[in-house]
C-alpha cells in the first residue's frame, strides 16, 4: 500500500476518534457501533472526498473495533522498513486518539501499551520531526488539550504512565523524568513548545509536580521571561507556568522549603504570557554613533 495513503488514512482515523462523543457508541470490547460509522464516514467524505479508499479503509478499521485500530497504527511504528512521514503520521494519530480521556486510556491500558512508542519517540533527540510528533502527541495523552479537571485518567492508565516515564528515564542518560523534561527544554523553539504543552499536562500528576518542583533548572526555564520570543512560545509557556503554579499551590504551598519556587511562579504568572514593559521597549538596531 502507498505510504502516503497510509499515512493519510491514519491521520483521518485518529481526527475520527479524538473526540470523546466517538467513544460514546463504544462498547466494553471496544467495538464500535454502527453511529461512529456514519460519523466517521461524514468526516471522510468532507476531508477526503475524492479518495474513495480512505473512506473503505477507515470502515474497516471502524468496524474492527477502536482497539484494533490503535493496534493496526502500533503495527506500522514496528515495521521493520517505515518511511518518517508515516512514523510521524501514526505518531500524530495516537495523539489524536489520545486527547479523549476513552482514548488516552486505552493507549495507555492496552498490552503493551502503544503510548511507549509515543513517549519513547518524545525524548529521542536522533530524528527532529519524529521527536516533535511523538511530544505533541504526548502533550494531547497527558491532557493538555483536556478541561484541567479532565486530565487525570484511570488508576490502570496512570500507573503504566508513570511506569513508562520513568522506565524510559532510567534507559537515558538523563535518569530521571525531570532529566527528560529539562533536555527538551533546552533545545529549538519548535522543541520547547511541545515541552510546554507536555508538562503543562503532566504536572496534573503529583509524581510529576514534585519532578519539576525538585529540579530548580527546569523552574529556570519555564519562568525565564527572555526564552521565547514568538506569541505561541510565549502564550505556551505561560500556559505551562499557571499549570505549574496552580498544581503547587494545591500541594505545595505551605512547605517553606519550596517557597523561592513559589515566588518564581507567581511572578511568571502575574508577568502574564507576553514579555514585560520593559523588556518589550523598541531598542535601535543602529546606534546613532555607527550611522556617523
Amino acid at each position: 500500500m502507498d505510504t502516503i495513503l497510509r499515512s493519510r488514512a491514519m491521520m483521518i482515523s485518529g481526527r475520527v476518534l479524538s473526540a470523546d462523543d466517538a467513544f460514546k457508541f463504544c462498547d466494553e470490547s471496544g467495538k464500535t457501533f454502527p453511529h461512529v460509522f456514519e460519523h466517521g464516514i461524514k468526516d471522510l467524505s468532507r476531508l477526503s472526498e475524492s479518495c474513495l479508499f480512505l473512506q473503505h479503509a477507515t470502515m474497516l478499521h471502524l468496524q474492527s473495533g477502536v482497539k484494533s485500530l490503535i493496534l493496526a497504527i502500533e503495527g506500522r511504528l514496528l515495521a521493520e522498513t517505515l518511511d518518517a512521514n508515516e512514523c510521524e503520521s501514526a505518531l500524530e494519530a495516537l495523539g489524536q486518539i489520545g486527547s479523549s480521556v476513552p482514548g488516552a486510556t486505552l493507549i495507555l491500558t492496552l498490552s503493551p501499551p502503544p503510548a511507549r512508542h509515543v513517549i519513547d519517540a518524545a525524548f529521542n533527540r536522533q530524528v527532529h520531526g519524529k521527536q516533535l510528533a511523538g511530544l505533541h502527541s504526548f502533550a494531547n495523552i497527558s491532557g493538555e488539550t483536556r478541561p484541567e479537571n479532565n486530565r487525570i485518567l484511570s488508576a490502570v492508565a496512570e500507573d503504566n504512565l508513570k511506569r513508562l516515564m520513568y522506565e524510559i528515564a532510567s534507559r537515558s542518560s538523563k535518569l530521571t523524568p525531570s532529566g527528560l523534561l529539562l533536555s527538551v527544554l533546552q533545545q529549538d523553539s519548535e522543541v520547547r513548545l511541545a515541552a510546554y504543552r507536555v508538562i503543562t499536562g503532566l504536572v496534573a500528576r503529583p509524581w510529576c509536580l514534585m519532578e519539576v518542583c525538585s529540579k530548580q533548572d527546569v523552574i529556570n526555564k519555564v519562568t525565564d521571561p527572555s526564552t521565547e520570543s514568538t506569541k505561541g512560545g510565549m502564550e505556551a509557556k505561560y500556559k505551562c507556568c499557571k499549570a505549574i503554579y496552580e498544581a503547587f499551590s494545591v500541594r505545595f504551598s505551605s512547605n517553606p522549603a519550596f517557597s523561592g519556587i513559589a515566588a518564581k511562579l507567581q511572578e511568571a504568572v502575574d508577568r502574564g504570557p507576553y514579555l514585560t514593559r520593559k523588556n518589550r521597549e523598541s531598542q535601535p538596531a543602529v546606534m546613532t554613533a555607527d550611522r556617523l
